[in-house]
């Protein structure tokens, strides 16, 4: 590969078969990043195949037409390189990083996995018992775990709710042809987003993406529409643990809407780091929990905010009552100025920090193709949240820190659950 770096603005190519390609050309880099991305993921599944999308996901590494399982771990791996994926509920991301003199190979592998994997009989078998122990895993893991549960709480029966591993008795009913039939439905072209950032250049990616992806088929299309929200309500499941680990949480805007920058300057003061609201006060002043923080996630047509922690149970209800205290003094407060600045300052040097990363250069030319259809500049975003005002902010609190709009999972010990019933205000 020649590759050329002569142009650092995004550059967007679409085949004729319907397939996407994105790069993004680095100067002063000498690797470069590939992901290939799947438009769908387990929120776009049928109640039948619950958790295809993680297990082809396992299955497209087990082998090829022209590669066992061991020479596509061992291609990029010995020569420095890392190859890998991950699945969520909107995407699935085959995704490699190397050296620019292995950039050929690099695509060369990824094309040869999502294209020509034969997923046998045999090797669909063994597979899922490693799924099997991976999903056991995430239920003996309790932050993993009241996680699945607050997400079955908030969406109840639509895909959003549903775990993304699948269950143990969604992967026993697994068949290897509807495995494949899946496969050949969904990994087409069509479906797919290919994107690279660093010493890459963009003729030789669409001339080789052009010759290892020219195959037909694969629907782009997503399955359903918007979800509906359950009412709040309280899950509590039972472990043998020794902490009660506590998530709240409640619709929020989607990844379109542009409340989501005001959203975020008010995530980053009420739980986004360890000089938020909520860490200052669970933590540093009442010593109720070694970890509090807040989140959120943005979908394509809904989001959610989040709130996690992990507290001894005889404080659990203590610890709530402190959670909704500061989530209702600030809504009788808003934010301070000084707050306003710390949160805007922290999500600008987010940001800017992780245009360090090529991975991260990669990843964002995806995430801007699969949600809006077009690059969004940096410099744009910095500019979204440089005009977060508070009366935003303030306004925004009033109808996403009532803490009687949260639904509160829980997973910690036998006979501890009754009493969170009294400390939660639903």
């Amino acid at each position: 590969m020649n590759a050329r770096v002569d142009d650092c603005h995004p550059q967007r190519t679409q085949l004729s078969n319907g397939l996407t390609i994105l790069s993004e050309a680095l100067p002063g880099r000498r690797s470069l990043a590939l992901g290939v991305w799947l438009k769908t993921g387990a929120r776009d599944e049928p109640p039948s195949l619950v958790g295809v999308s993680h297990f082809l996901e396992h299955m497209l590494f087990k082998g090829t037409e022209s590669r066992t399982a061991y020479e596509i771990a061992n291609s990029l791996e010995s020569r420095g390189g890392q190859l890998d994926a991950f699945t969520t509920r909107e995407y699935v991301c085959y995704y490699a990083r190397c050296l620019e003199e292995h950039g050929d190979l690099a695509l060369d592998v990824l094309s040869d996995i999502v294209v020509h994997s034969t997923l046998p009989d045999d090797e669909i078998e063994r597979e899922k018992s490693v799924v099997r122990e991976e999903i056991q895993s995430y239920e003996d893991n309790p932050e993993e775990k009241v996680a699945d549960v607050l997400a079955e709480g908030l969406w109840g029966a639509d895909p959003l709710g549903w775990p993304i591993l699948g269950t143990l008795e969604s992967l026993e009913s697994l068949r290897s042809g509807e495995v494949r039939r899946f496969y050949r439905q969904r990994y087409g072209p069509r479906s797919l987003v290919i994107t690279a950032s660093g010493k890459v250049d963009h003729a030789w990616l669409v001339d080789s993406v052009g010759r290892l992806f020219d195959s037909s088929g694969g629907d782009g299309s997503h399955a359903g529409g918007p979800p509906r929200a359950l009412a709040p309500r309280i899950m509590y499941i039972e472990r043998e643990v020794t902490q009660t680990y506590l998530a709240l949480g409640r619709p929020a805007v989607p990844q379109g809407d542009p409340r989501r920058y005001a959203l975020a300057v008010l995530n980053a003061i009420v739980g986004g780091g360890m000089s938020s609201r909520l860490f200052q006060s669970v933590r540093e002043t009442a010593a109720l929990a070694y970890s509090i923080y807040s989140s959120l996630d943005f979908f394509r047509d809904a989001g959610t905010l989040s709130i996690f922690l992990g507290v001894r149970p005889e404080r659990a209800n203590e610890a709530l009552r402190r959670v909704a205290e500061e989530l209702n003094r600030f809504r009788r407060e808003g934010p301070s100025e000084e707050e306003m600045q710390a949160g805007r300052s922290q999500i600008r040097g987010n940001l800017i920090l992780g245009q360090e990363s090529v991975t991260n250069h990669m990843t964002h030319l995806a995430m801007d193709e699969l949600y809006h259809g077009r690059h969004i500049p940096l410099d744009d975003h910095l500019d979204r949240v440089a005009a977060v005002t508070t009366k935003e902010v303030t306004d925004l609190a009033q109808e996403y820190l009532r803490p009687e709009s949260y639904t509160l999972a829980a997973v910690g010990p036998e006979n501890a659950g009754n009493e969170l019933v009294k400390a939660w205000p639903l």
